[in-house]
C-alpha cells in the first residue's frame, strides 16, 4: 500500500505505460536508453522526497534483448525462463531428498509439498522439460509410486502448461 502513490506517479505523472510492480521490485519497459536514466532519475527524486526511499543499488537499465529477471524469471520479449538459481536450487533439493530417502529420514509429505509449489512456479514459463528431467530425477516418487496415478496426474499438470505456453 506505501508503495501505491509510486504506481500512480509512474503511471499518471510520469505517462509510463509498460509498468509493472510486485511488492517492492518493479520494471519499466522504454524505447532508449535516455528514456531510461532520465525516468530512473524521477523515480529516484519521487521516492527520496515523497515516501522518504532510496532505490536499491541493483535497480539498473538493460537492453530487452538481456531479457529482464524479475519475479523469479527472466523475461523477454518472446518467452520466459526460470531464474539459474531457481534451478539449482531445486536440483540440490532433489538429491538432498533423495539421499533422505535411502536413509528412510525423507519426509515425504513435505518434499512433495515442496517439489509441487516448485513445479507451479516453473509451469509459467518455457520449462517441460526441465520439470520432467526434475521428476525423474526425484527416486522418492518412483519408488514410493505403487499406485502410478500421483505420477501421471503430474505428467497430465505438466502437459497442459506445456500446451498453454506453446
Amino acid at each position: 500500500m506505501y508503495l501505491h502513490e509510486l504506481d500512480t506517479f509512474v503511471k499518471h505523472k510520469l505517462h509510463i505505460k509498460y509498468y509493472n510492480r510486485f511488492m517492492d521490485d518493479f520494471v519499466l519497459l522504454l524505447d532508449t536508453k535516455t528514456d531510461c536514466i532520465r525516468i530512473k532519475k524521477e523515480i529516484e527524486k519521487f521516492l527520496n522526497t515523497n515516501l522518504k526511499l532510496k532505490l536499491n543499488e541493483k535497480s539498473k537499465y538493460y537492453p530487452s534483448k538481456m531479457g529482464v529477471n524479475y519475479c523469479g524469471y527472466r523475461i523477454f520479449e518472446t518467452h520466459r525462463l526460470l531464474r539459474l538459481n531457481s534451478k539449482k536450487k531445486i536440483k540440490v533439493k532433489v538429491k538432498k531428498w533423495n539421499k533422505l530417502y535411502l536413509k528412510k529420514t525423507l519426509n515425504l509429505e513435505k518434499a512433495r509439498c515442496s517439489l509441487t509449489s516448485w513445479l507451479g512456479h516453473s509451469s509459467h514459463c518455457n520449462s517441460y522439460k526441465l520439470q520432467k528431467k526434475i521428476l525423474e530425477s526425484c527416486n522418492f516418487i518412483y519408488s514410493n509410486c505403487t499406485d502410478e496415478k500421483i505420477l501421471e496426474q503430474i505428467m497430465e499438470l505438466m502437459e497442459k502448461d506445456y500446451q498453454k505456453v506453446y
